[in-house]
Order: structure tokens, then C-alpha cells, then sequence
């Protein structure tokens, strides 16, 4: 940034000045990155009950782009859950270049399952199994690797997991695997006992 305002000073090429604007802005984003990292790590507290449709609701309606979610499920989680969907939603708008996201929230067997699918590029799969680990990047469009990294590292605190798949005919499929609230398993199951 100092490099390029100093000799905008001296050869006044505006280009120099977007440069110096850009690497501002990658340096906002990686704060922001080690600052939710910062969080998860020391974060520690208590789980407890979110409400998994809400929060992508609040989350997803940040964004100009068509949605769908269907289904609920109550999982034991934190507000960093927040900072999960968030990410995945951003990277699938500014990597994947989608312009819909589709979301599928059901309780299956143990665990609840969250679909978070977009038409967009999609990830190829030479580097699907790459993408979680921190610090990895890829592309033009590539970021600080930290994103991805926290939502595994997040989503492992929740004793769940996270994976992604192909969408067809285009996009990626994100799948997260997390525990149900115990309320959330007797919106189906349960019967009181009188």
C-alpha cells in the first residue's frame, strides 16, 4: 500500500491507487478472518439450541440472490453457526458465482442435516479434499484459506462434520452434519408420557 501511494506521488497512475485500494481491502478481509478464527478458538462456551432455519434465514437475506429452505431442525450449536453459513453463502456468491442457493434443513436418523446447494462453477475435484485445510487457496478469486478452515474447525467443535459434493447439473452441494436438539427430535418422534 505504501509502495504504490509513494509513487503515485511521484507518476500520479491511478492505477497505482486501485492497487493500494485492493490490497486494502484483501487486508480488511483477512482481519475479519483472523478475528473469527481468534473467536472460535477461544469461544469455549456452552453449547446450546439454535434454530438451524432461522439462522440461515438471517444470514442468507444479506444476499441478492434467489433462496430457497426448506425444512427444520432445533441443533445444538452456538452463535458462531452464524459465521458457518455466512461463509459458505459468500464463498458460493464470490467464488462460484451462483445467483441461487437452495437450501434443504431435515432430520435424518441421529443427526440433523443441513444442504446448502448452488448453481454455480462449482469445485473441482482435484481439490475437493483440499478445501477445508487452512490456509488453502485457489483461483483468481481465491481468499485468505481461512474460511473454509473455520467452518470445519466450527463445525467439529459441534461434534458434527462437514463435506461437499458435486450439484447437478452445475454447483457445489455443502452437507453439515450436526446434532439435534433434543426438542428437535420430538417434533417427530416423541409421545408424552401421561
Amino acid at each position: 500500500v505504501s509502495t504504490s501511494i509513494e509513487m503515485y506521488d511521484e507518476i500520479e497512475d491511478k492505477k497505482l491507487l486501485q492497487n493500494a485500494l485492493k490490497s486494502v481491502r484483501k487486508s480488511v478481509e483477512l482481519i475479519k478472518k483472523m478475528r473469527e478464527l481468534e473467536s472460535l478458538i477461544t469461544s469455549g462456551g456452552s453449547l446450546k439450541p439454535v434454530n438451524a432455519k432461522e439462522t440461515i434465514e438471517d444470514i442468507i437475506s444479506n444476499y441478492s440472490l434467489e433462496y430457497t429452505i426448506k425444512g427444520k431442525c432445533t441443533v445444538v450449536a452456538d452463535e458462531t453457526l452464524s459465521s458457518v453459513i455466512d461463509n459458505i453463502i459468500r464463498n458460493a456468491v464470490l467464488h462460484g458465482k451462483t445467483d441461487r442457493i437452495d437450501i434443504k434443513i431435515e432430520k435424518l436418523d441421529d443427526y440433523c442435516e443441513i444442504r446448502i446447494a448452488d448453481n454455480g462453477k462449482g469445485i473441482p475435484d482435484e481439490i475437493k479434499d483440499d478445501i477445508f485445510e487452512e490456509g488453502f487457496s485457489y483461483g483468481d478469486s481465491g481468499g485468505s484459506g481461512l474460511g473454509l478452515y473455520i467452518v470445519k474447525k466450527t463445525i467439529e467443535r459441534y461434534d458434527g462434520s462437514v463435506r461437499v459434493e458435486n450439484n447437478k447439473p452445475s454447483g457445489s452441494v455443502f452437507v453439515i452434519h450436526l446434532k439435534p436438539h433434543e426438542e428437535s427430535v420430538c417434533e417427530t418422534v416423541c409421545v408424552k408420557d401421561t
